[in-house]
């Protein structure tokens, strides 16, 4: 498979060990162990009970589209317009943004059920994954 050109994220104290995961094709969420809540995008204190006690969960990676939208503009040079991107609400609550792959835009539906894909990508300081959605 050939890596996709993309602009590598923008990782903080607290994004970076998301990415590390993903880079292990594993998507994890920090999880509250006081109330159990999830969320992103991630943060010192859980944003539902401001417990500073918690963990990196593995997530299902299935969820369902709540939204979607086509960029014509060219913000990156690396991402040729148009491209469709998807909000879509995990099994566990949170909600991710993320291109979809295999799906025009014509077809996109409104609770359509995703599962993440981890996709190749490349920017000039290297190889990385980088996670998608894929119809199921």
């Amino acid at each position: 498979m050939t890596a996709l050109a993309r602009p590598r994220p923008i990782m903080g104290v607290y994004e970076k060990p998301f990415w590390e995961a993903v880079q292990q094709r594993e998507l994890r969420l920090q999880r509250c162990r006081n109330c159990d809540h999830v969320w992103y995008p991630p943060g010192p204190v859980c944003p539902s009970c401001l417990s500073d006690d918690w963990r990196w969960d593995r997530m299902s990676g299935r969820g369902r589209v709540i939204a979607w939208t086509v960029f014509h503009r060219q913000y990156f040079r690396e991402l040729p317009v148009p491209y469709l991107v998807v909000s879509v609400a995990l099994e566990e609550g949170p909600l991710l943004i993320a291109n979809i792959l295999g799906v025009e835009p014509a077809a996109m539906r409104l609770d359509m059920a995703v599962h993440v894909e981890f996709e190749p990508a490349r920017s000039a300081d290297g190889d990385w994954l980088i996670y998608q959605w894929a119809p199921d």
